[in-house]
């Protein structure tokens, strides 16, 4: 019997199309969002099979944490009705301009939620639409079969997910064991109106992506531009942001570097500011014109 072959996490437009067509292994692929903001589009096309996942379902936004965590029986539910179980491979895309946005937050939250069979498509709806150019359209009034009900179970992975005591311990205690990185643009990191956790780094979000084809940049110039920052890819690192989002793309490129330790603070910068005290809030000025 042939060995199952591994699925690489950061995949390809032509290599999803040949898993569709020939894996032995389930794939499961999703349309992230963030919301139902794209739902109208995903009905009039979308990746042939895909089905359409609103990472908010089952979650209770509040002021500090917009985006939480879902409550776990209502999302196991949700997944498997929608035909997603725990020996699927699952691949992840958005809809986003500038490669992936949503996507990658999901990847965080399915690796929390203890999912490890799982892949990103670089590039995304617009990146498959330009090379493959095979949609399929889909109406939700549509009952679902028998066959699309999987069953999905929730393993938290504690490793992957930092809150505000987890950050106000690190930063009180001066752990530098810790890397703190920040995903936002330096003019918020910077910002007198805003600015950043103690001892943390900027490395912004759109600089991980090549806007010539909106896909990833190579992992020799990731590691640079990780390397430019003052990150230690070979020591645990904290990803943040405003709201755990563009945190997670960090978290994902790090992950494809092999970074084994790492974790993102869901609360992120819209938690801080509002909890944390004012002396652990760094407002520093910096010359470098905002991006």
């Amino acid at each position: 019997m042939k060995a199952t072959k591994t699925i690489p996490a950061l995949l390809s437009c032509h290599a999803l199309k040949d898993l569709l067509r020939s894996s032995s292994q389930k794939i499961s692929v999703l349309e992230a969002d963030i919301g139902k903001q794209f739902e109208n589009e995903f009905r009039h096309g979308h990746i042939p099979k895909a089905r359409y996942f609103d990472q908010l379902e089952c979650t209770k936004p509040s002021k500090l944490i917009p985006r939480g965590l879902p409550e776990t029986k209502c999302f196991e539910s949700y997944l498997s009705k929608m035909g997603v179980s725990n020996s699927d491979h699952i691949v992840l895309y958005d809809r986003s301009p500038i490669g992936f946005y949503a996507t990658s937050r999901a990847w965080w939250l399915f690796k929390t939620l203890g999912v490890d069979s799982l892949s990103i498509l670089n590039g995304g709806f617009y990146k498959w639409l330009k090379e493959i150019n095979e949609l399929e359209s889909s109406d939700d009034s549509t009952p679902k079969s028998q066959e699309e009900t999987g069953k999905f179970t929730v393993h938290k992975n504690e490793e992957m997910l930092k809150n505000y005591k987890d950050m106000l311990h690190i930063v009180s205690t001066n752990d530098k064991e810790q890397q703190i990185v920040d995903a936002r643009p330096p003019n918020l990191f910077y910002s007198s109106n805003a600015g950043h956790l103690p001892n943390s780094v900027n490395v912004p979000y759109t600089d991980v992506f090549d806007q010539t084809n909106q896909c990833l940049k190579s992992k020799d110039e990731l590691k640079q531009i990780f390397n430019n920052a003052g990150v230690d890819l070979s020591k645990p690192a904290i990803y943040s942001c405003q709201t755990g989002t563009t945190a997670s793309t960090l978290a994902f490129a790090a992950h494809i570097l092999g970074q084994e330790s790492l974790s993102v603070y869901n609360g992120s910068f819209t938690e801080w500011q509002q909890r944390a005290p004012k002396e652990f809030i760094i407002n520093n000025k910096t010359d470098t014109p905002a991006a």
